[in-house]
């Protein structure tokens, strides 16, 4: 466990666990319905596997997460207690003081394209998709040079799963989406609205109902100023 700051203070006791490093972004996660390892990492994807297991195994040492068998697989899932649920405010102000206190903090090496797909990933409303794979392929400029090799994605939209895809996953391709990393990230953090982006900065190709339909499965077209529910009940 890290060292704490000796002092019965409530910010002081909170910090020792919410403020280590890693842990806001575990939560977030977490909080996004993300529950197995793997893919957890994946969003976390500088995080050491080592380290990630020692803040899970922090965030169970103090009642915020709990493990549970996955049902019908092998493996296992993490899951919050009511404790963890309580920290979804913190977690949510913490995206929403970044929103609109450090926009101008972002460099070109925050653009990293496949932390955007996996945001459309976690974003993606199931629900509303058709009965059948959609494949999506992203086409990004002004991409970093140490995350050139991510210039094209695909993301693989259905109701029982979102995928993201770093080669090329063999299948038809429906809709084309390109432009500037920097201006998708925009539109997905709300710094600008893909109605007055598309067909100006960013660009949309394929089939008619599938590229009307497409922003709404992903809420591209809507400002989304926090990704993570205030309240949610526990499991």
């Amino acid at each position: 466990m890290h060292n704490g700051y000796n002092q019965f203070c409530p910010i002081a006791k909170t910090s020792e666990i919410v403020a280590v490093r890693w842990m806001p972004l575990v939560l977030r996660e977490l909080m996004a319905d993300i529950r197995t390892f793997n893919d957890i990492q994946r969003g976390i994807p500088l995080i050491s596997r080592a380290v990630l297991t020692a803040r899970l195994r922090e965030l169970e040492h103090h009642g915020i997460i709990e493990r549970r068998k996955r049902e019908g697989r092998q493996g296992t899932e993490y899951w919050l207690t009511p404790a963890g649920n309580a920290l979804r405010p913190i977690i949510s102000e913490l995206g929403h003081w970044g929103l609109v206190h450090a926009r101008d903090s972002l460099t070109l090496e925050d653009l990293d394209p496949t932390f955007l797909l996996w945001g459309f990933r976690k974003r993606a409303i199931r629900d509303a998709l058709p009965d059948r794979r959609i494949v999506v392929r992203f086409e990004f400029s002004g991409v970093p040079a140490n995350r050139s090799k991510f210039r094209v994605l695909w993301l693989l939209l259905g109701r029982s799963d979102v995928d993201v895809c770093v080669k090329d996953p063999g299948y038809p391709v429906d809709v084309v989406m390109h432009g500037k990393i920097a201006d998708f990230v925009s539109v997905y953090l709300g710094h600008a609205l893909w109605r007055d982006m598309v067909g100006k900065k960013l660009f949309i190709k394929g089939d008619r109902d599938l590229v009307r339909s497409l922003p709404g499965w992903i809420r591209l077209d809507k400002v989304v100023g926090r990704d993570f529910p205030v309240v949610r009940p526990a499991a």
